[in-house]
């Protein structure tokens, strides 16, 4: 069984019954703070507060926060380096993409990712199974530049993510702005789901509540 948790903005957790991997945590942005998550793996995109706080994770994990291939138990974790805007990084630096293939899955969390991808790198990427990807721009790609990644790169689960909300208090647009450009969508009133191997068979896009 695979486990997807959204606890906001763009920190998630996956789970499979051998590893666990949180992407992303942040500090009090307007999103409860999670105070008793584990994970034997937590990943940041970038060097932000809102996307570095490996303090309020429990135990021991390993961390990765750099470009590179990561080899650990039951996962593989490859960065690539892009950038947090437009302008190769000029006004708020770097960002990683975070490709992970665990449980027989390829997943991709895009991070503050601020510009279009080349065709290149998504070439590099490969068959991507659940994406993880920014929709509410200013500080990100917007909708539209969103939903052309996703139609390249043809996941079977998205996950729109980085997008205002109600206890949100950021300059971004609300996830409906992506929702309009893809029309059917999925939309849960929890913060987690549970996958089997038969969801992934056909296309969708998924919201969780962050509460």
């Amino acid at each position: 069984m695979l486990k997807i948790k959204w606890f906001g903005h763009s920190m998630w957790k996956i789970s499979t019954e051998k590893v666990s991997l949180i992407i992303d945590p942040f500090t009090d942005i307007g999103y409860k703070v999670p105070q008793n998550e584990t994970a034997d793996i937590v990943i940041s995109t970038h060097d932000h507060f809102d996307h570095n706080n490996f303090g309020i994770i429990k135990g021991n994990p390993e961390i990765v926060k750099s470009e590179g291939i990561f080899v650990f138990d039951h996962v593989k974790i490859e960065t690539f380096a892009v950038w947090h805007d437009e302008t190769k990084g000029s006004k708020r630096g770097n960002n990683l993409l975070v490709r992970m293939e665990l449980a027989e899955r390829t997943f991709l969390h895009c991070g503050d990712l601020g510009h279009m991808l080349s065709q290149e790198l998504m070439i590099k990427l490969g068959k991507i199974d659940v994406i993880f990807i920014p929709v509410g721009g200013y500080y990100t790609i917007d909708a539209v530049t969103a939903k052309k990644i996703v139609d390249y790169l043809k996941p079977a689960i998205i996950f729109p993510m980085h997008y205002k909300t109600k206890v949100l208090d950021f300059p971004i647009s609300e996830k409906e702005e992506y929702l309009k450009l893809i029309g059917d969508y999925q939309q849960f009133k929890q913060n987690y789901i549970d996958f089997e191997e038969k969801d992934f068979n056909d296309k969708k896009t998924v919201i969780l509540d962050y509460v």
